[in-house]
């Protein structure tokens, strides 16, 4: 009943590692994915000096040629110009600030799924006289406003002068981060063009697709090449509390794997010691035929092994198959929605598992059986083999 009792502590201990990490994991990648396929794109590039306080004066001439030769390099999916403002806006109902992003919608659908996301209206599609806007859900609460609501964006162009502008709301996005939601507007590229008075073919930034995020820092010295006198970032660079979440990831891990083992570590030794003091006098009796120390340590260490390695199998495969089934259910977090989506978390989670970290518990898992087993062992061995036969 003890080795059952055991078996079973163990395996809800690891099953409960196992899917922790797993839903930790998933919650991590999610938040990598909207700031890469929403917000950031995997690289951008930017005219130098821009990004200290987004210059309108500061733009990248002749950015279809970047485009185009940036677009033949291997590893790249797209790539799109993007002209950026910050407006002052006024609505009926309020004002407020934002930045404001000139786009080209099918290039830009090649490298932002933001059109996906539109959830009332279209995707900046012309419908009347009015130039078009589009909105995220949080700032169309702020300002009460709705798909075909009147604002005015006014702003100072390339020649000092205030230009104002109105537009005609034709559509309302939503994404997992509130906080993107509120501040970032979107508009056509040629209507922002006019209204800031810039040339053609310019762009403020550049945004970059890759087929994988991890690749972004391979491919940028091949786009450093084409451009040398700009400034091209990656997604880990533009957002360095993206950065911090990937690289300190295993981190997190690893001290929570450790909690873990350190409660089996103590669940472990607690019954191996009990186990040997049950057992005294039949240890006494092994002494007392010739059994050396060395076989009583080993036959210890092995019952604890085999114990926690049982336990330890089958907690990883239970937390394994929960896991896939949460690969393609997502759990449902929505009443901490507000929160999370506060980051720029989604209140929808799906599991994610990386082989490696299955491998690294098991080994660690192992490890501490065989550590914690070896205070009881040497209990034993100091056992007097007369004096442990008598014991009743």
């Amino acid at each position: 009943m003890r080795s059952i009792i055991m078996i079973v502590a163990i395996t809800l201990g690891l099953f409960a590692g196992v899917f922790t990490m797993a839903f930790m994991q998933g919650a991590v990648d999610a938040r990598i994915k909207s700031a890469t396929k929403s917000e950031l794109a995997h690289l951008q590039i930017h005219a130098p000096h821009f990004l200290d306080n987004n210059e309108i004066s500061i733009y990248i001439q002749n950015a279809s040629e970047y485009i185009g030769k940036i677009e033949k390099v291997e590893g790249v999916v797209a790539a799109s110009p993007r002209l950026v403002a910050e407006p002052f806006i006024l609505a009926a109902h309020g004002t407020g600030g934002g930045k404001l992003v000139g786009v080209w919608p099918e290039k830009e659908k090649t490298v932002t799924d933001i059109w996906e996301h539109v959830i009332e209206g279209t995707y900046l599609e012309k419908s009347g006289r009015m130039p078009p806007v589009l909105i995220g859900k949080k700032l169309a609460e702020r300002l009460q406003l709705k798909v075909g609501s009147k604002i005015d964006v006014q702003m100072v162009d390339l020649n000092g002068d205030l230009s104002s502008k109105g537009f005609r709301i034709c559509g309302i996005f939503k994404t997992d981060n509130t906080t993107f939601d509120e501040m970032q507007l979107f508009v056509l590229y040629e209507d922002l063009q006019s209204q800031l008075g810039i040339e053609n073919n310019a762009a403020h930034e550049i945004a970059i697709l890759v087929k994988s995020g991890d690749e972004a820092a391979i491919i940028k010295p091949s786009i450093e090449k084409i451009a040398p006198k700009l400034n091209i970032q990656t997604w880990k660079e533009l957002s360095p509390e993206m950065s911090m979440l990937t690289d300190y990831m295993d981190e997190y891990m690893y001290i929570f794997i450790l909690i873990i083992l350190l409660a089996l570590c103590f669940g472990i030794i607690n019954t191996m010691l009990m186990a040997v003091l049950e057992r005294i006098k039949e240890i006494g009796m092994l002494m007392a035929v010739g059994m050396n120390k060395r076989r009583i340590f080993a036959m210890i260490i092995l019952e604890s092994v085999m114990l926690t390695l049982t336990g330890g199998i089958f907690g990883i495969i239970i937390g394994t198959g929960v896991t896939k089934i949460f690969e393609t259910k997502p759990i449902d977090v929505s009443m901490f929605a507000e929160g999370l989506e506060k980051y720029g978390f989604s209140a929808q989670i799906y599991t994610s598992l990386k082989p490696e970290n299955l491998v690294m518990v098991t080994f660690l898992v192992i490890v501490t059986g065989m550590l914690s087993a070896i205070y009881p062992a040497r209990k034993a061995l100091k056992l007097n083999p007369a004096e442990a036969t008598r014991t009743e």
